[in-house]
């Protein structure tokens, strides 16, 4: 189909829920108002056409209490139409998400790979409420993306350039972009707050509805290397970061969203200590409270709340040292509705670490476990839960505290026997990289994005452009599960690739958007005129394959 037909492409989808209808009749009946959903598909002009090579269209309803989803297989037309009838209404707290998948043809004409994909953001279809249209982000699978507002497609940028930023999806129906700063120099030590050119204290956001980024009210004091927590309620709780002059700040602020309080930040009270490069964990999101860990100079920790503080102080961490820029995920331990904290790698004034503990909100405590990371220290990696593997994938990070190497391993903490595994010096990333992101996506897959690294590896250390990807298949030759990691720097033909970012970046955020697609924003790359940083403002999309 040619490209200047794609925006009036629309896939128009009617689900029958109480008994099938005519195509694209949402009406109740005896003038009864519209009921059920409709779905609007929209492409993005900055990226591939999602249509080439589609020859059948999958049509899905997933959600809570739908054990298989709903769906219907129809050969692809433009503007084809379609009822996916028998599809239930959802109760109270019951989301349901559309999904719509391109797919090719074999030689006898039937569906034979996924070409492209796009996922509605789960909402809730209620018996008796009004219609609801659903607008899509069809693309083309295993593809980078810049996010494009859906009603002129026009792509979004940041007004500013972050690093150090905090990324975080509210209940608001936004992904909110706060502080960070700006590095120039080469020899700026970005990841220790001294050498910034500018400290921000603006904030942007993404409308998830309208996909347009546009500015907020700025937070109190600027603020990098921070931490951002959210609260149901679509409010973030910012706290600590180095401040404008470079040195750890104490302060706790709370972001209110368009509507809420004006939109302007609200003073709370201190955290004990400053702390930058540090943690926050959600412990108990009906009294909010937050765990800070790390980030100042003795090596604490201390259970905060918005009304009271942090009355109980600070204590020390399990091994009484100092850390910052390590890694905190949350999960659950069988027959337990308390979160634990898994607490892994960082960095000390002097060297990196290995060690790592766990949290225990039970019993207010940090305790170590069983053994270091088997190969070796690191700081700024990534840790991310897989839940239905009981998994944290540790990866990546910096082996020195000046950033001078970075490693490829990838640490497998078992919640099961809350340890590491041994044995997997073969599970690893094919660029050792640190100051990465990692999200978690469908299918048990991670993304693991940019960061500092050396590719190929006697090339000079520098923002990365590749990402790698964990993912699971089964193996039909041998009939069992695998899991390894797909590359962009691939010199293996036969092994899974995916694609570049457009542009390098290091200091970056990711996040999990509801539609499936992971968001990456923010970070620096090298200047190629003066050999230093200069910000990289785009908003991109992955979606997976």
């Amino acid at each position: 189909m040619p490209m200047g037909r794609m925006s009036r492409t629309v896939l128009a989808l009617c689900l029958a829920l109480a008994a099938p209808v005519a195509a694209c009749d949402t009406s109740g009946g005896d003038g009864a108002p519209p009921t059920g959903l409709q779905l609007s598909v929209y492409t993005s002009p900055q990226a591939g056409n999602p249509y080439d090579n589609v020859a059948w269209l999958r049509i899905a309803m997933h959600g809570d209490g739908i054990v298989q989803p709903v769906e219907k297989l129809v050969a692809y037309q433009p503007g084809v139409q379609v009822n996916l009838d028998g599809a239930p209404f959802s109760k109270a707290g019951e989301s349901r998400q559309l999904v719509v998948e391109g797919w090719s043809a074999n030689a006898t004409g039937q569906p034979a790979a996924l070409v492209s994909r796009g996922r509605s953001f789960p909402t809730e279809v209620r018996a008796g409420a009004l219609a609801t249209t659903l607008k899509v982000l069809f693309a083309r699978v295993n593809q980078f993306l810049t996010v494009v507002s859906v009603a002129d497609r026009a792509p979004q940028r940041l007004n500013e350039g972050r690093l150090g930023l905090t990324a975080t999806p509210t209940n608001a129906g936004e992904v909110v972009f706060a502080g960070g700063g700006e590095v120039v120099v080469a020899s700026a030590k970005w990841w220790a707050g001294a050498d910034f050119a500018k400290v921000l204290q603006t904030v942007e956001a993404l409308d998830l509805s309208t996909q347009v980024v546009s500015p907020r009210a700025p937070m109190l004091q600027p603020r990098a290397w921070h931490t951002a927590t959210a609260l149901s309620s679509g409010q973030v709780i910012l706290a600590g970061g180095y401040g404008a002059g470079g040195d750890a700040l104490n302060t706790v602020e709370l972001y209110n969203p368009p509507g809420v309080l004006d939109g302007t930040a609200k003073t709370l009270p201190n955290m004990k200590v400053s702390r930058a490069g540090h943690t926050a964990t959600m412990i108990d999101e009906v009294s909010r409270t937050i765990l800070f860990v790390g980030g100042d100079a003795d090596g604490t920790w201390e259970l905060w709340d918005p009304m009271t503080g942090s009355p109980g102080g600070t204590h020390p961490l399990a091994d009484s040292l100092a850390r910052r820029h390590h890694a905190a995920t949350t999960f659950y331990l069988p027959g337990r509705a308390e979160p634990a904290v898994f607490i892994a790698g960082g960095e000390t004034a002097t060297g990196v670490l290995a060690t790592g503990m766990l949290y225990d909100s039970v019993a207010r405590s940090m305790v170590p476990i069983g053994g270091p990371m088997p190969s070796g220290g690191r700081t700024q990696a990534t840790a991310t839960l897989v839940p239905s593997r009981g998994f944290i994938y540790v990866a990546g990070g910096f082996t020195d505290v000046n950033r001078a190497g970075a490693t490829g391993s990838i640490e497998v903490f078992d919640i099961g026997t809350l340890g590491f595994l041994q044995g997997n010096e073969n599970f690893r990333m094919r660029t050792g990289r640190g100051g990465h992101s990692a999200v978690l996506m469908p299918d048990n897959a991670v993304l693991l994005a940019g960061g500092i690294g050396s590719e190929p590896p006697t090339n000079p250390a520098a923002p990365l452009a590749s990402v790698e990807v964990i993912h699971e298949f089964l193996d039909a030759t041998q009939g069992v599960l695998r899991i390894e990691v797909a590359s962009s720097w691939n010199t293996d033909a036969a092994a899974a690739q995916v694609p570049y970012m457009a542009e390098p970046r290091v200091g970056q955020r990711a996040v999990a958007l509801g539609n499936g697609m992971a968001l990456i924003v923010g970070g620096e790359k090298r200047d190629t005129q003066t050999g230093g940083f200069t910000p990289v403002r785009d908003v991109i999309l992955y979606n997976p394959f």
